[in-house]
């Protein structure tokens, strides 16, 4: 994969006409960074962000009849939430001739944009989409076979094909555990991915990797923006507050069994959000398979009304709505969820906290190319400071199989 953008990966097409742009085949989705998960601005970014958060009630109740002896005050327990924003940098560079010649004429220049700018935005939004899911620290997937000659095979539950292949040129790094553990040989490049198999091809050592071991994304690990997945997986200490500690501060884990999801089961899982007080619509995000095979299945839970129309979301075309324990629960195919998990979580109190959720506006005087130093490059840089952050974690409820299989099998 080339560093730079040159005459020859970019400038020959500076004077085609493309009608409606660049074709895009890379899998992008927006389902989630700044659409579902809002940037919340009206909250100013300091160093930090604090919110207050209630974790008990007042106990202090007294009851009897006539003279009773009060039993004194127990009041809540409250602790503050300290949210801080994680920055995220895409460089994008392109060399001078190719600038030159993109400034021949104003159908040039807007071709170069369009090859260009407009390509480095969507890959940008494509991985804060990753990271916003969880990605970044929780993970691309775990091995299950290494033929020792740059071939990884990946677990069926922690395949996702559509992630994978916006990796092509990524650098990879894998690890024994989520934290602590130890690192398998070095940097690796993704050079190609097998969907059919699982399987992705990649240059560099990887003579040490073994099964269990968890690929990252280079120097995410432990790094990267809190993401929906680390949230519903959290059993330590986030956001200065200990899950291990208070209850209403963990989310909720459920076992699919062994055998394919389906709504039942999905309606079950809503009641451990719903025993933490959820009364709450939620959205589900599942692989896209596992979509597919409960929109074949019984129609039993699917909501009819005054309102019923065949042809909005409620019948299963786009989404799958219908009333759980927890209130309405919306199921939302999601080509980024890897295929053995799913997660469901309240977005009215699910958002992105930070300073900026992304810009080029980053140089002197608005200028959004930089000289580099030592090359004829001119460089392009997004630039974005934020974190997910659930109010109300114990309303957010993620499964998976105990056979560690895809949910749709």
């Amino acid at each position: 994969m080339t560093a730079s953008n040159t005459p020859t990966t970019l400038a020959s097409r500076l004077k085609e006409i493309y009608p409606k742009g660049p074709t895009e085949l890379v899998p992008a989705a927006n389902e989630l960074f700044g659409k579902r998960l809002e940037f919340r601005k009206d909250i100013e970014h300091g160093k930090k962000i604090v919110f207050d958060v209630q974790l008990s009630g007042e106990q202090g109740f007294t009851v009897g009849t006539g003279s009773v002896t009060l039993n004194g005050a127990v009041a809540q327990t409250s602790a503050p939430a300290e949210v801080t924003g994680v920055s995220v940098v895409l460089q994008s560079n392109v060399s001078y001739d190719a600038i030159s010649r993109a400034k021949t004429s104003k159908q040039a220049f807007a071709a170069f944009n369009s090859q260009k700018y407009i390509p480095s935005a969507e890959s940008y939004r494509t991985r804060c989409e990753l990271l916003a899911m969880g990605y970044g620290r929780q993970g691309l997937g775990v091995l299950s076979a290494d033929d020792a000659s740059g071939v990884l095979t990946i677990s069926p539950g922690s395949w996702c094909a559509a992630m994978w292949l916006t990796m092509l040129g990524a650098t990879i790094q894998s690890f024994t555990a989520l934290s602590g553990g130890s690192q398998h040989d070095g940097d690796m490049v993704v050079t190609a991915v097998d969907v059919t198999n699982h399987k992705i091809t990649v240059s560099g050592t990887s003579t040490a990797q073994a099964t269990d071991d968890i690929l990252f994304l280079k120097g995410h690990r432990g790094v990267a923006p809190i993401g929906i997945m680390d949230i519903a997986k959290n059993t330590g200490t986030m956001h200065a507050i200990s899950a291990s500690t208070y209850a209403l501060w963990s989310a909720n884990s459920y076992d699919v069994g062994t055998s394919a999801i389906t709504l039942g089961k999905i309606s079950l899982a809503s009641a451990l959000s719903a025993d933490k007080g959820c009364n709450e619509k939620l959205t589900c995000l599942v692989p896209n398979k596992a979509f597919q095979s409960m929109v074949n299945d019984q129609a039993a839970l699917r909501e009819y009304g005054a309102n019923y129309n065949p042809g909005k979301a409620e019948t299963g075309f786009e989404s799958i709505v219908f009333s759980g324990a927890s209130g309405k629960i919306e199921i939302v195919p999601y080509m980024f969820s890897k295929e053995g998990e799913f997660v469901m979580f309240p977005e009215r109190y699910t958002y992105l906290l930070g300073s900026e959720e992304m810009t080029t506006q980053v140089g002197q005087s608005g200028d959004i190319y930089f000289d580099l130093e030592s090359t004829s490059d001119k460089q392009l840089r997004w630039f974005g400071d934020w974190t997910t952050f659930c109010e109300k974690p114990g309303y957010i409820t993620y499964g998976t199989r105990s056979d560690g299989l895809a949910l749709h099998t």
